[in-house]
């Protein structure tokens, strides 16, 4: 239930009449945010509520609130705050807020942004670092300097999203041919799908990542946090195998938010490519989100890395590339 305290956040221009007045109020129950979130033009996985859970798992303090205009809901966004001593040090903002309408009037934007600053990124109540859910332009990067925060990082989150909406046989065909052919190859080849839930294939899956990790010399999420996400997503967390001879050679791990899929971890063994079993897997998984009335699959990321992002575009999904983090103290 959402709290019924509302606290507005006013600034001069606002009280003169320049910006819209928004406020702020928190929510607690997880079924309210995800309908909020599900209901978002554009979500985004990382401002769920059972991802959220999965950080305060690892010693953040997570903070939700719903921004309302005249009374109405505008926007959501979900908060992580370090603290320490007792006092708060840190916060942090992946991909949010998120906006419920799909073009919310520029004005409001400015708006909702300086209210986060107001609750977060003010001295002495520590640094607020935000990677908002806006695309990689110069208006948006104009409407961050306006609210007042400076830039810190370049390379936003960049990805791409499958719209599932169309029945399966469509969604294949959207597909890039070759990338289609592999697909049937990869299926001549003896390349099955097995969709899965288990904790021992979770486990295996969690080995193949960390190996995965340290042979390519990457960062990502490491095994508490996987066990995290398992445990706060339940049956919203799947893994997907490309199974060949009766072994694994390829895996992907997907959390389904509201209308949403999105992609966690991947891995290709070595025989994956040879078999065409990364294609095999990747549409399995699309398959499983289908079936299961997602209506958006998003890839799980195009800008990190250049092999399997060239293989994600095979995709064609409709790429999207988010501005930087910023940073207000």
């Amino acid at each position: 239930m959402t709290q019924a305290a509302e606290v507005p956040f006013l600034d001069a221009a606002a009280r003169s009449g320049l910006l819209p007045q928004v406020t702020l109020e928190a929510v607690a129950a997880a079924s309210q945010w995800d309908a909020l979130l599900s209901g978002a033009a554009f979500p985004h996985s990382v401002q769920s509520f059972a991802y959220g859970e999965a950080k305060a798992g690892r010693g953040w303090r997570v903070v939700r609130l719903l921004v309302r205009h005249a009374g109405r809901p505008v926007a959501v966004v979900q908060a992580l705050e370090r603290h320490f001593a007792g006092f708060r040090v840190a916060t942090r903002i992946n991909r949010g807020p998120v906006f419920l309408a799909a073009h919310p009037v520029r004005d409001l934007v400015v708006a909702v942004y300086r209210a986060i600053r107001q609750r977060w990124g003010r001295l002495p109540h520590g640094v607020l670092l935000i990677a908002p859910a806006l695309a990689e332009s110069e208006d948006d990067h104009a409407i961050m300097t306006e609210a007042g925060y400076r830039r810190r990082r370049g390379n936003g989150w960049g990805s791409a999203r499958i719209d599932l909406r169309p029945d399966i046989e469509t969604v294949f065909a959207g597909l890039d041919g070759k990338w289609r052919n592999r697909v049937r190859s990869g299926q001549r080849n003896g390349v099955t799908v097995r969709v899965t839930r288990d904790a021992a294939d979770f486990a295996w899956m969690e080995e193949r990542h960390l190996e995965n990790m340290q042979a390519k010399a990457f960062s990502g999420h490491d095994r508490g946090f996987l066990a995290a996400l398992r445990h706060s997503f339940g049956d919203d967390l799947v893994l997907v195998q490309a199974i060949h001879e009766q072994r694994p050679v390829a895996g992907l791990v997907l959390i389904r938010v509201g209308p949403l899929a999105d992609g966690v971890v991947a891995w290709f063994g070595p025989e994956a490519r040879e078999l065409k079993a990364g294609n095999v897997v990747a549409w399995g998984a699309i398959e499983e989100m289908h079936r299961l009335g997602c209506t958006s699959y998003d890839v799980g990321g195009t800008n990190s890395d250049k092999g399997f992002s060239t293989f994600k575009a095979g995709m064609k999904g409709k790429d999207y590339l988010l501005l930087g983090e910023y940073v207000s103290v």
